[in-house]
């Protein structure tokens, strides 16, 4: 099952891959912005959606179609930094189903919670921790990345933890030769 994982937001973090891999580290990651700070914020939607559209579906697509996409599910619009931060996820989650919508590919949310929960084993931080960076952590630890993301990059961590789910989830198998401590799982 080739599957996307996706962390919506002014920095999207991008986990794409197949469920029968052979090593995490098979798993592209990137981490991009589909908005510049003077453009309107519908862009931010519609750069996403011609992004997905070149990379999976046409002229020559860089990826397979992907089977399912996993996308965070958004916060609520007052629980968002700012209204720009707002503004930018409705915009990119309604590209998102823009794209899903025109080419039939299956689009499913999980909390962020829930991906946590799945990849970390707690939903939620405890006083005084930063969750992303236990997210990082465990990324690191599973072989998905060779170092643990900066900061600047833990918006790749949280697509992973989507990845992980959803493959876990929807195709029902662990993802092949990932090491934890040395071991295989």
């Amino acid at each position: 099952m080739f599957t996307v994982g996706l962390d919506l937001a002014t920095t999207t973090g991008v986990a794409i891959g197949d469920s029968r891999i052979n090593h995490p580290s098979q798993i592209e990651l990137l981490s991009m912005r589909f908005r510049k700070p003077h453009e309107p914020f519908e862009m931010a939607g519609f750069n996403l959606e011609r992004w997905l559209e070149q990379a999976f579906i046409r002229p020559l697509p860089q990826y397979p179609r992907p089977d399912l996409i996993v996308a965070e599910a958004m916060l609520p619009v007052a629980g968002q930094k700012s209204d720009d931060a707002a503004k930018v996820a409705l915009s990119l989650n309604q590209g998102l189903f823009n794209f899903a919508r025109r080419f039939s590919v299956r689009v499913e949310r999980v909390a962020r919670s829930t991906a946590c929960k799945h990849f970390i084993g707690k939903g939620r931080a405890d006083k005084g921790e930063d969750i992303k960076l236990l997210v990082a952590k465990q990324a690191h630890l599973l072989g998905y990345t060779e170092v643990i993301l900066p900061k600047a990059k833990r918006d790749q961590s949280d697509a992973i933890a989507c990845w992980d789910w959803a493959v876990a989830t929807y195709a029902r198998r662990r993802p092949a030769g990932v090491a934890l401590l040395g071991g295989v799982a």
